[in-house]
């Protein structure tokens, strides 16, 4: 059973992993979770074409699920273009937009255009399900508290993250490094070069590759959202991590270079 609030995102973090057997039953116990899977398995060796997906509301949701985008299925004009296009055309909607999950949705699905079997082959249903099982599984975590379902996502692809331009280029992750370097809100106003700038002197980005430093780097960005959501004089030990005297960050003044405090 869920439970709604914000009193710990760091505990409900931890116990996502901890209960994750469990927790992994009552999640697909849903009945939405249920629904959709009963009518993925029906529908799905029965779309050919991009425009056959168009059409099936539920299968196109859980595709796009699959690659956090589910909250694009009401445009799907701009849905079917990206699907429609080739990935590797400079020209195409999807590089220019320059979304990673817009990329990897354009690259796994553009063969639907050109194989009507694409969903017959089971590698390429058992990837649809597995990433819509991921995702809605990380946003059944994060009802439990804010920042919960983005750091189970930001723990999963950190390790990929090779330049600041990446992290820029992906929200979740983006809000992650922000809020745990203590940077504020109006941070994301800024122009795309001075967020570039101001991240390249603040992170080392083979401190992505050591599990410890994004360890220490989600319990930051879980802290702070913490502090974020809840009076600080309701619990003493958060006043030691309250903004700064001139109001330019959320949580004590960012590190440089190194992840930990």
């Amino acid at each position: 059973m869920q439970v709604s609030g914000n009193n710990n995102p760091l505990l409900y973090y931890k116990l996502a992993y901890e209960l994750k057997e469990s927790q992994t039953k009552v999640f697909e116990a849903q009945p939405t979770v249920v629904r959709d899977l009963v009518t993925f398995s029906e529908d799905i060796t029965n779309i050919k074409s991009v425009e056959d997906l168009m059409k099936n509301r539920i299968v196109l949701n859980m595709v796009l699920s699959a690659f956090q985008l589910e909250s694009e299925i009401d445009k799907p004009a701009m849905v079917e273009k990206i699907l429609t296009e080739s990935p590797t055309d400079d020209e195409s909607l999807v590089n220019r937009l320059v979304e990673p999950r817009w990329t990897k949705l354009a690259e796994a699905l553009y063969p639907l255009n050109n194989d009507p079997d694409f969903f017959q082959k089971q590698e390429n249903v058992d990837a649809i399900l597995t990433g819509y099982k991921t995702n809605e599984y990380e946003k059944f975590q994060g009802e439990n508290a804010d920042g919960v379902r983005e750091a189970m996502y930001f723990k999963r692809l950190a390790g990929g993250i090779e330049t600041v331009t990446q992290i820029i280029a992906d929200k979740a992750i983006m809000k992650v490094v922000r809020v745990g370097l203590g940077l504020p809100e109006s941070f994301q106003a800024l122009s795309y070069d001075q967020q570039l700038e101001r991240l390249e002197r603040m992170i080392d980005v083979e401190d992505f590759q050591d599990t410890e430093k994004i360890d220490e780097m989600i319990d930051r960005f879980l802290i702070f959202t913490q502090i974020n959501n809840n009076d600080p004089t309701a619990n003493p030990m958060l006043s030691l991590f309250q903004p700064i005297g001139n109001g330019e960050f959320v949580g004590p003044a960012p590190i440089q270079i190194d992840f930990s405090v």
